[in-house]
């Protein structure tokens, strides 16, 4: 039967990508249908795998940890995200022939939290990163503790080592209430600015005790300088402290000399996202050379601050929940120049059917900013996003427009507000930020690239008549 399903995935698998589709979850889900069993079939011969979790950055921290590894050797790896049972066998069916024998025997897999008490104990797992725990599309994982629960689940299906993120208190708990070898990383103490609480922070209370955790300070969500003052509950000491030096980032590991590395990305959320990697990747002995070159070689994921040749230039992020999207939107703020939002919102399955997190996330943040130009909402729930920004107190320019395509141009038009430079037609202070829900991603960077190859004609055009 494990035959057939293989050769049912790897035709299917041919057959999507021969029609330009991306062909991620079908294959394995076709799969899986035909033989329930494939994923622990092929996965015993895996000879050990590397599992990355959280609620936010395990695309980024995958993609990073992913590029660092295959410095040493060829590796299997669901790279575009696909981390439902489905994806995983996708990806495991990529590198099987067809006499199902895999091709490669080292994994490294990103996994939904709600996913990972179904899989690990299928799976060879010796290194697990949970990269944080926030609360997360409330229809899909419900409330933090169940969220926490299924994480438990999972990380008790395995005898890996624990990476976890020491900064924020319910990683923390979920360690070290795990019997688990565990190495923690986390941020110098010197980047810990934030003594208010204007974003949303959970897991407020210790898990140990139930008192409210004292903060000294905070590096954004939950995560910070944290101590219960009942029963001693408390920010370990990390094994791997990271220190943030521009596009560099400074680690320093527990009896090693520092080492640094070039980052690629912007925000804190994406240095926190470098150091898991960089502690994954050393808690797997790779080496400082392997480290320092598979970070150089990244490129950052779809929608991770992922930059367009457009006019004006544009920036494209993924939000799906209040922590993450506050992240995003202090990166935004602390950029220079005049910005233009477009926020697209979709309420489909994958995104998550309950949007009400929009009013847990800081958009007041971007109220009386006279360096916001304007903000077009768009999408499935684009009127929804209108009322929260004016609920904000946003009061620059608004256009309420759901199709995705007259809402990029409606962006556009709102930054270009003169004719361009004589001398440098691209020249602009203005940069249009688009904030989009998952089932919105890839329409909205299709369009994007769409609007990139316009560009260049129009400055070809330019060019060819001057």
């Amino acid at each position: 039967m494990s035959f057939i399903a293989i050769w049912v995935g790897k035709v299917l698998s041919f057959a999507l990508r021969l029609f330009g589709r991306r062909a991620t979850s079908l294959p394995g889900k076709a799969a899986l249908r035909v033989c329930p069993s494939l994923l622990r079939r092929l996965s015993r011969q895996l000879e050990w795998c590397v599992v990355v979790t959280g609620t936010n950055g395990k695309t980024t921290t995958s993609a990073m940890l992913a590029s660092i590894l295959r410095q040493g050797q060829p590796i299997i790896h669901n790279q575009e995200g696909a981390n439902l049972p489905q994806g995983l066998t996708t990806a495991l069916l990529q590198h099987t022939s067809w006499r199902g024998r895999l091709l490669r025997r080292v994994a490294l897999f990103e996994i939904d939290e709600a996913t990972l008490p179904q899989v690990t104990a299928a799976l060879p797992v010796q290194v697990l990163v949970v990269t944080n725990v926030f609360r997360d599309q409330l229809d899909r994982y419900g409330e933090l503790d169940t969220t926490l629960d299924k994480l438990r689940a999972g990380i008790a299906g395995t005898d890996a080592v624990l990476v976890v993120n020491g900064d924020d208190p319910l990683s923390r708990h979920l360690a070290e209430s795990s019997g688990h070898t565990v190495r923690y990383f986390g941020l110098a103490a010197e980047h810990a600015k934030d003594t208010e609480h204007g974003q949303t922070r959970d897991g407020a209370f210790c898990l140990r005790c139930g008192e409210r955790l004292d903060y000294e300070a905070f590096f954004y969500g939950q995560l910070g300088l944290y101590r219960c003052p009942a029963c001693g509950f408390h920010r370990p000491q990390p094994d791997f402290t990271g220190e943030i030096r521009g596009w560099s980032l400074r680690v320093r590991e527990v009896g090693q000399p520092p080492s640094e590395v070039t980052l690629r990305t912007r925000g804190v959320f994406n240095v926190y996202n470098a150091l898991a990697a960089v502690a994954a990747a050393r808690t797997c002995d790779q080496s400082a050379d392997h480290i320092a070159a598979g970070l150089t070689a990244f490129a950052p994921p779809l929608g991770r601050m992922q930059g367009y040749a457009t006019h004006p230039p544009a920036v494209l992020n993924l939000i799906k929940n209040p922590t993450g999207c506050d992240s995003v939107l202090q990166a935004i703020v602390s950029e220079p120049g005049r910005k233009v939002l477009c926020i697209a919102i979709n309420d489909l399955a994958a995104d998550g059917r309950d949007v009400s997190w929009l009013w847990d996330a800081d958009f007041d943040v971007l109220a009386g900013r006279a360096d916001i130009v304007g903000c077009v909402t768009s999408g499935l729930r684009a009127e929804d996003m209108a009322l929260r920004m004016k609920y904000a107190g946003f009061t620059g320019s608004m256009v309420v427009q759901p199709d995705l395509g007259a809402a990029l141009d409606a962006a556009l038009a709102l930054s270009n507000s003169g004719p361009p430079s004589a001398d440098d037609p691209t020249s602009t202070d203005v940069t249009v930020y688009v904030l989009s829900t998952y089932t919105a991603l890839y329409a909205v960077a299709e369009l994007l690239k769409g609007r990139e190859h316009l560009h260049g004609a129009a400055l070809a055009y330019r060019t060819s008549v001057s």
